[in-house]
């Protein structure tokens, strides 16, 4: 064997064994993209050629024609995610707080929801959570909204107390570090 024919094989060789180590490794979790279905009444998950209608009112008190949504984090999201794992999101929605959005008191109100889900590799859901986080129909006050990079969340809030009950102040937090947690809500009595 040729001395000089030994670096060609071997970088052949090794140009071999790293394509099959590509071709081997768990593919990257693609991005996943919240979209609002043709209705307005729920939401599309897209993941690649995949399309997995998410039903709001069933897993949630999220009901109403949805205005806007932004999904805020997923921890598949540039990750592996293999078989048994779960896939964690937060999704913040906003939905009409009328059916009717012309009409009445808060016609034109908007209800704002933080959803966390917990989703299987087929996309089905198989825990789920959400707190309402700005109404027009309930007495809530904006707080504080403190978002980190890695998509960590902490909400405060002020729920007006009603018939000389105390108000209350509560902290919703999500943290992206562990997001099989999914929302954590502290809730005292000011």
């Amino acid at each position: 064997m040729n001395l000089s024919a030994l670096p060609a094989a071997l970088a052949c060789l090794l140009a071999a064994a790293l394509a099959c180590a590509d071709a081997t490794a768990a593919p990257a979790a693609a991005d996943l993209q919240v979209e609002i279905d043709s209705r307005q009444q729920d939401l599309l998950l897209i993941d690649g050629a995949r399309r997995k209608p998410l039903k709001l009112a069933r897993i949630t008190d999220v009901d109403g024609v949805v205005e806007r949504r932004a999904l805020l984090a997923d921890s598949g999201n540039g990750h592996g995610h293999g078989p048994g794992e779960l896939r964690y999101l937060l999704i913040e929605v906003d939905t009409a707080s009328r059916a009717d959005r012309t009409q009445g008191h808060c016609g034109a109100g908007i209800e704002t929801d933080l959803v966390w889900l917990a989703l299987d590799s087929s996309l089905q859901v198989r825990k789920h959570d959400a707190y309402r986080i700005a109404s027009c129909l309930q007495s809530i006050e904006a707080g504080e909204r403190v978002a980190a990079a890695d998509g960590s969340l902490r909400v405060s809030l002020l729920r007006p107390g009603r018939d000389g009950e105390p108000d209350r102040e509560v902290t919703v937090r999500y943290d992206a570090a562990d997001p099989s947690q999914g929302l954590q809500v502290h809730d005292r009595l000011r």
